[in-house]
């Protein structure tokens, strides 16, 4: 008996000292160890253009100077609300910034419209077609628009498959070709909680080639943005939780991934913003638990950051923060997107889109 007492002993200090390892673990990667102060801030003078809530994503169209806004009301869906509708907004950015604002373009159908991760392609001949992660109705889909000439949406197509098991950012590379993240590798709500708990990489990036889905690059923890380079030879992932971009070559025609490079960036990562001369913006965040905390009250700030990124010939790159904020100014960043030298910053929950300058990169 005392040798059983002693082995159950023995197994319970064991297992409280694998819980603490785990957890120091888990905090140290989710950066809550990082010291952030106010004097750490990279604070720009930054432009409040009034939103809805929850402008999580921003794609912008430099050609026809418009960007286009995914926003939904996150904190009601938390709170249980039913039928909360979101919307695609745009923001005119050919006249001057103090009269930036956005207009909403999103098309009635599809009516349950939860929109998360959006994408752009255009072809050659210019015609746009703007691809929307959507969450609505217990289900996921992708849902792709026509986009008119003053930026209005026309519904196309909605795309469901059991492979959209947790959708996050979603990356068009044709009319009906795109590349989607699913940010957890399980549908179930314990099942992502310990995938996140553990940094288990069980998460995966697929490709819809027009017909159906497939895997083209799995083993990711948490990958969120997704975008391609200006060329379309590249694809660039967003794994929050490994705090690091991953980038693979393309093959045009089959949609199939080859693994190039690993950079690791030091803070959550979230949305991918290429800009046409290749130059990748994210919003992040830099201490993962203060996001998550502030999530579930948003009198709790969670830091906010853009990291710019000016790659190199091949993969890799050379990259620096353009903007560090502790979370008074703006909470939960996801995204920022570069507009010649200003960029649009957002985050998850608050209802505004800062309109920041951008220094030249050293």
């Amino acid at each position: 008996m005392r040798l059983l007492y002693r082995n159950i002993i023995v197994g319970l200090v064991i297992l409280a000292g694998l819980i603490s390892f785990l957890f120091v673990r888990f905090y140290a990667a989710a950066g809550q160890f990082t010291t952030l102060t106010a004097a750490m801030e990279i604070r720009p003078q930054c432009t409040i253009i009034p939103s809805v809530p929850g402008p999580e994503d921003i794609v912008i169209d430099h050609e026809r100077q418009i960007a286009f806004v995914s926003a939904v009301d996150r904190r009601a869906i938390l709170a249980g609300a039913e039928n909360v509708r979101g919307g695609i907004y745009v923001i005119d950015l050919s006249g001057p910034r103090e009269g930036w604002s956005l207009r909403p373009v999103t098309a009635h159908v599809p009516q349950a419209f939860q929109p998360h991760g959006i994408g752009l392609y255009i072809d050659e001949a210019g015609r746009r077609t703007l691809a929307v992660v959507n969450h609505a109705a217990d289900t996921h889909s992708v849902e792709l628009f026509d986009v008119a000439e003053d930026a209005v949406l026309s519904h196309r197509a909605t795309v469901t498959d059991p492979m959209l098991i947790s959708p996050n950012d979603v990356q068009p590379v044709g009319h009906d070709k795109f590349y989607v993240t699913n940010d957890h590798g399980t549908a179930s709500t314990l099942g992502q909680f310990l995938q996140d708990m553990l940094m288990l990489d069980g998460a995966n990036l697929a490709y819809f080639d027009g017909a159906g889905f497939r895997l083209v690059a799995e083993g990711l923890s948490f990958p969120n943005g997704v975008n391609v380079s200006p060329d379309g030879s590249l694809v660039y992932v967003a794994e929050t939780i490994d705090m690091a971009l991953r980038i693979y070559a393309r093959a045009r025609e089959s949609g199939d991934l080859t693994p190039v490079d690993y950079v690791a960036l030091g803070t959550g990562v979230d949305n991918l913003d290429v800009a046409p001369d290749g130059t990748i913006l994210s919003g992040a965040h830099p201490k993962l638990m203060d996001f998550v905390a502030h999530a579930g009250d948003a009198s709790n700030l969670s830091p906010s950051q853009v990291v710019r990124l000016v790659p190199n010939e091949g993969g890799g790159g050379v990259a620096d923060t353009v903007y560090l904020n502790l979370g008074d100014e703006l909470s939960g960043s996801s995204v920022a997107a570069l507009y010649g030298d200003v960029m649009l910053v957002s985050g998850v929950f608050d209802p505004k889109v800062l309109a920041c300058p951008v220094a030249a990169p050293r």
